[in-house]
């Protein structure tokens, strides 16, 4: 058995695995049709501009990855995105030798589908929730660059990128109905399609970090990809739980069920469970701490293996 085939095995194990943990969370949480409201009539139009683009870009990278198309300008980029998130282990092959346009392209195109999505999801109405992602991924990868060190960040970045072009891909399809609301109230309203809807978008939101960690694995050693991934992911956690206490959690959640759906319903009901135990306020310092913990823990795997192979 190659390489490349036992990897592959791998991969699928781990999708399936992410997968069954995504149907316990849909199970856990219910029934969330409460939580979506009315959307601006510009939003689905903006919503399948935004679909056509993000398929756009992955149907190119599937393409450029077995013909010349890959010699046109952000061809590669697009390549490069999509082999490191569907096969990480290649996604520092995939990197080499790109231009500069291409690697910028890299970052840009993803981030700028994020910023867009959450626009979009949120009806162009909550700012603050916005400016709370744009923080946490800046975070994110900010850190993980400083770790990664002397190696060439591109794989991490590649595979990040892609990742997050499918988990936004799936946002896209259901905002783009003419009535996001009324869709997404009937898909709630069908247990089947409600569970395997959460399945999947946890399962793709996860895998952003295992795909992350798979890339830079190969010439960081594992222990330290782990450790790239999990400083960087108490660093994207705990910034923006800083600023949610900062500003007050009633401002970021309280009336919020409106503007971001599905992530206000389940931070509304975490916080739920604060009140409930007289500690509302506490919340967000406690994520600090997590994330805090999460930096220590991640540091102290990137120390104990220091060597870039």
């Amino acid at each position: 058995m190659t390489t490349a085939t036992r990897q592959g095995i791998l991969a699928v194990v781990v999708a399936v695995g992410l997968a069954i943990v995504g149907v316990s969370v849909a199970v856990a949480m219910g029934d969330a049709r409460e939580a979506f409201a009315g959307s601006t009539a510009a939003t689905p139009w903006a919503a399948r501009v935004l679909l056509a683009l993000a398929l756009a870009w992955v149907l190119i990278g599937m393409l450029a990855a077995r013909t010349r198309l890959v010699r046109r300008p952000g061809a590669a980029a697009a390549r490069a995105s999509w082999i490191a998130s569907t096969r990480p282990w290649r996604a520092r092959e995939s990197t080499l030798g790109m231009l500069t346009f291409d690697r910028v392209l890299l970052l840009v195109v993803p981030g700028g589908l994020l910023v867009a999505t959450r626009a979009v999801q949120t009806s162009f109405l909550s700012w603050t929730h916005l400016a709370i992602v744009l923080v946490a991924w800046a975070a994110f990868l900010a850190v993980a660059r400083v770790l990664i060190g002397r190696a060439s960040p591109y794989p991490f970045v590649a595979a990040v990128g892609g990742a997050v072009v499918l988990r936004c891909i799936l946002s896209l399809v259901v905002m783009s109905f003419a009535d996001p609301a009324a869709a997404l109230a009937a898909l709630w309203a069908t247990p089947v399609v409600r569970v395997v809807y959460i399945a999947a978008a946890f399962t793709l939101f996860v895998w952003v970090f295992v795909a992350a960690g798979w890339a830079v694995g190969a010439h960081l050693g594992a222990r330290r990809a782990v450790g790239v991934v999990i400083a960087a992911m108490g660093a994207g956690l705990a910034l923006p739980a800083t600023i949610v206490a900062a500003i007050g959690v009633d401002r970021v959640v309280g009336g919020g069920v409106d503007e971001v759906g599905l992530l206000s319903w389940v931070l509304a009901r975490a916080f739920g469970v604060m009140d409930a135990l007289d500690l509302p306020g506490a919340a967000p310092w406690y994520a600090v701490g997590l994330g805090i913990a999460l930096v220590i823990v991640g540091l102290v795997l990137v120390r104990v293996s220091p060597r870039v192979r």
